[in-house]
């Protein structure tokens, strides 16, 4: 078999698509030099031939030598069966299944004859025709993880099966078909006259206060996912350093109970040079991580030191919620704190230490003997990085048990990252389920004409399987604490990811898929068992399996007004999705302000965002013809004030009242949720996030230009919120 033909065919066995539509609704064929740069970075050596003669059979064989798939996920969204697999002459056997319920006392069993079963598949092996079967299982099976032993003859294998339901879970308002709306909100952002200089959980708690008093009922946060505690500059959410673990910045240093008992940190903390330190990190305009990193994590190692001398170990009521929350955890939360502990002993040495690859190798392993002995050596570093999770999760938890009691209908929605860092703690600890060659993006499209890569090695489906989908489960369960709803950042990821090559733009790249059923169901059933709904953000080019499945499993989509737009206008509101998400603009936008302004697209040419002049001014063009269709449709929906100009070029700047107007009229919309951005209220014109930049623009810094407490007490925005209410009740 000639070289390409070989590679070919791995592409195949490995999941890499030769083809996709585009955004223009074009099938595209992807170049083969596309795909061999992805099995390189897969670990193949395409100049190999032996070796690629060795992977190709392997790839080809190895599941039909098994008797049973590493682990098996019974969907209602196709055949209820379990596949297993025979050479045709061992199928005049006899079988059993032997079903082992999660709690350990549920045992079903049953017989079958295993050439009575429909035949799904065929494989010739060494002259001997091998089958894939399927196997009817009981359709009342509990939902959860079970253990499945089946045996033919001679032959036994056992593997993990997985019950999984239909739907994702729907609060009952959103079942009876309430239409609601609230706030999404960057945390850090938050203003106070008592927070070190970012936003934390007690401004989160304030807020969510303020929000229930004007009607709201969810509050929807930016990914708050655990980032580099020695690398405070490195601050996107979106580039974390472990998704299933908790930023501690966010932790409000003087509600954890070991504060009032820090006497020295309380002196230091109410002095007047500390004070000034803290009024200088509010002032700014942009959070200052590396002076409010400073202040929180001396602070933090202090109150563990009062933790440990009071608490820990000694049976209190404090250790016994450490000792509960480190046992649920598990190994997870040991292996993120190893990780953290060790990330701060080489930082200290080596300023370059960043994260794990450029630690020594013996320590690149989190397996390795030098690790464990590192944790034996270490054991107070690690149980203080225990401890700052524990007192973060607290504080979230206690957040979210606020927005119930204050009868808020979802309450929290947390945001779930595509990705996590190539040097952080989640990679280091599952290093096997990784691609750490490859990373993660978006094909060319119009936004961004050379595709995206976001730099975060994706999860490899073929490893990701094989190891029984622990990492994704873990991932779920993780992130479904302490909230009311998981919005999933670019969910076609449970389809599809597009792969880039290292060293290479996205244009080099393909997409890679995922058994989208499988990953549903898990979904499904961990949105069922955290009670928490899930939105789905499907922005962009979506495939048709994602418009089949996803509405089926209740997923609710995520709509912006901005991209509602077509050549007949704005969107009519009665057209948009129920079951969705909708909003004016998100993070990766400029704001209400920005946008009328064109602001951004000034900012964008400043900073060489755009391919030619020719472009700049043809997006000058489109954003003036978006500005009177939105004009249009206010108008048409009676949603103008009296004697309010109906002209884009007579409005050039952003108005309250237009402001208004826009939110209104989306909030007339029939999806069941509306979100508004903090931002837009304020008419803030800085964008919190220019896709595309690193360097070139301060992402996840800028502030709100007021505290919430004060917006709130403002008489316009009362009425905002108020007739909000109303026309989302009508």
């Amino acid at each position: 078999m000639a070289q390409w033909e070989l590679a070919a065919k791995i592409a195949h066995l490995r999941n890499i698509s030769s083809r996709f539509i585009d955004y223009r609704g074009n099938e595209v064929d992807v170049p083969p030099d596309n795909i061999a740069l992805i099995l390189q970075a897969m670990g193949y050596d395409l100049d190999d031939d032996a070796g690629l003669e060795r992977h190709a059979f392997e790839l080809d064989t190895h599941q039909w030598k098994e008797l049973l798939e590493p682990v098996c996920v019974l969907s209602p969204m196709r055949d209820w069966s379990l596949p297993l697999y025979l050479p045709e002459p061992d199928t005049h056997q006899g079988g059993h299944w032997r079903f082992l319920g999660e709690d350990g006392q549920t045992r079903l069993s049953g017989d079958f004859r295993a050439d009575e079963l429909a035949v799904s598949g065929e494989y010739w092996l060494d002259g001997v025709r091998h089958l894939r079967l399927q196997l009817p299982l009981p359709t009342d099976l509990p939902l959860g993880y079970h253990e499945l032993t089946l045996t033919v003859g001679e032959r036994r294998a056992t593997t993990p099966l997985i019950v999984t339901p239909e739907t994702s879970f729907q609060p009952e308002p959103m079942v009876r078909g309430d239409r609601i709306w609230g706030t999404a909100i960057q945390l850090y952002t938050l203003k106070s006259d008592r927070n070190w200089g970012m936003g934390d959980f007690t401004d989160l708690a304030g807020l969510i206060r303020d929000m229930a008093a004007q009607g709201a009922d969810v509050i929807g946060l930016n990914p708050i996912h655990s980032l580099y505690p020695v690398s405070p500059e490195h601050a996107s959410p979106y580039s974390p350093s472990n998704r299933s673990y908790v930023n501690v910045l966010y932790v409000d240093i003087e509600s954890v109970p070991e504060f009032e008992q820090a006497e020295p940190l309380k002196k230091r903390v109410q002095g007047t040079e500390f004070q000034a330190l803290l009024q200088r990190l509010r002032s700014t305009s942009d959070v200052e991580y590396t002076g409010v990193s400073a202040a929180k994590y001396q602070a933090l190692r202090e109150l563990y030191e009062v933790f440990r001398e009071r608490h820990l170990g000694q049976g209190t009521e404090r250790d016994r919620a450490f000792q509960a929350y480190i046992e649920n955890q598990g190994e997870p939360l040991f292996q993120h704190a190893t990780f953290e502990a060790l990330l701060a002993h080489f930082k200290a040495k080596d300023i370059n230490a960043w994260g794990w690859p450029k630690w020594p190798e013996a320590y690149q392993d989190h397996h390795s003997e030098a690790v464990r002995r590192f944790t034996e050596t270490h054991a107070d570093d690690v149980t203080y990085y225990q401890y700052l999770q524990f007192i973060a999760d607290e504080q979230l938890q206690a957040v979210n048990r606020l927005a119930h009691e204050l009868g808020m209908k979802i309450g929290l929605y947390r945001d779930l990252a595509v990705g996590a860092d190539r040097g952080g703690a989640e990679i280091w600890t599952n290093r096997e389920s990784f691609c750490l060659d490859a990373a993660v993006g978006a094909p060319p499209d119009a936004l961004g004409p050379k595709g995206q890569n976001w730099g975060l090695p994706p999860l490899d489906p073929v490893k990701l399987k094989a190891q029984g989908y622990q990492t994704f489960i873990t991932l779920l369960r993780n992130n479904m604490r302490a909230c009311g709803a998981l919005r999933i950042d670019h969910a076609m990821a449970l389809l599809r990811l597009w792969w880039c090559p290292p060293g290479k733009s996205a244009a080099y790249g393909a997409y890679v898929y995922y058994d989208l059923y499988d990953l549903l169901g898990i979904l499904n059933l961990e949105s069922q068992r955290n009670q928490c709904m899930v939105i789905a953000e499907d922005l962009g080019t979506v495939p048709p399996e994602v418009v089949e499945t996803f509405p089926r499993a209740e997923l609710y989509s995520n709509k912006v007004f901005y991209f509602e737009m077509g050549e007949a206008g704005c969107t009519p509101p009665e057209d948009y999705a129920e079951k969705a998400l909708a909003i004016v603009c998100n993070h990766d936008m400029p704001t209400v302000h920005a946008f009328w302004k064109m602001s951004d697209l000034g900012l964008r040419w400043e900073l060489g965002m755009f391919a030619s002049e020719d472009d700049y001014k043809n997006e000058q063009k489109n954003r003036a013809w978006a500005k009177q269709a939105i004009l249009d449709a206010l108008k048409a929906y009676g949603r103008l004030p009296d004697g309010h100009p109906e002209r884009a070029e007579d409005i050039p700047d952003m108005t309250q009242a237009l402001c208004f107007a826009i939110h209104h009229h989306l909030g007339s919309c029939r999806s069941q949720i509306v979100a508004v951005q903090l931002e837009d209220l304020m008419l803030i014109n800085k964008p919190v996030n220019i896709p595309g930049t690193s360097d070139e623009y301060p992402n996840w810094r800028r502030k709100l230009t007021r505290s919430s407490a004060d917006l709130f007490e403002m008489p316009e925005i009362q009425s905002f919120c108020r007739e909000m209410t109303a026309i989302r009740k009508a």
